[in-house]
C-alpha cells in the first residue's frame, strides 16, 4: 500500500514522502496514529494544501523533543525491587516501571519511549537506557536497580 507520510517516521521516511508499506502496518499503525494517509490523488492535494502547517508542527515537535532530551541528559532514577541475596530480581524491571519512575521524578516519559535493546532488567545494578523521544532524538539515561531492604 502506498501512503504519504504526515510526520517523520524512523526507518521509513520524512514528512511528505510517498512510501510503500505493508497493508497491515498502514491500516493498524500509521493511519490510526495520524502518521500517514493513503496516497490517493485527493490526499496528496490535501497534503500539499496543509504542508506548511504540518512542517511547522513537525519542527515544534522536534524542538520539544530536543529540549526534553537536554533536560534528561544527566538524570538518573533508582528503582527498588525484590531481589535474591545474589542480586537476581524476583520478576523484572521493564519500560513501564522505568517510565513511571521518571514521571514521579518530574520528567514525564511514556513507556513507548523507553528502548531496552537487551530486554527487561533482571538483576540489581546500574543500566544505561535509551529514550527515543522523537524520530531522530534519543538520549541515554541511567537507571539504578537496588534490592528492596527487608526488615528482619
Amino acid at each position: 500500500m502506498q501512503v504519504i507520510l504526515l510526520d517523520k517516521v524512523q526507518n521509513l521516511g520524512d514528512l511528505g514522502e510517498v512510501v510503500e508499506v505493508k497493508n497491515g502496518f498502514a491500516r493498524n499503525y500509521l493511519i490510526p496514529q495520524k502518521m500517514a494517509a493513503r496516497a490517493s490523488a485527493e490526499n496528496i492535494k490535501a497534503f500539499e494544501a496543509q504542508k506548511a502547517e504540518l512542517v511547522a508542527k513537525a519542527k515544534e515537535s522536534l524542538a520539544a523533543a530536543q529540549a526534553r532530551a537536554e533536560a534528561l541528559k544527566d538524570v538518573s532514577v533508582t528503582i527498588t525491587a525484590n531481589a535474591s541475596p545474589e542480586g537476581h530480581l524476583y520478576g523484572s524491571v521493564g519500560p513501564r516501571e522505568i517510565s513511571e519512575k521518571f514521571t514521579e521524578s518530574g520528567y514525564p516519559v511514556d513507556a513507548s519511549e523507553v528502548t531496552m535493546g537487551e530486554g527487561a532488567i533482571k538483576a540489581v545494578g546500574e543500566y544505561e537506557i535509551t529514550l527515543m523521544l522523537y524520530a531522530d532524538v534519543d538520549t541515554e539515561v541511567k537507571v539504578i536497580v537496588e534490592a528492596l531492604e527487608e526488615d528482619a
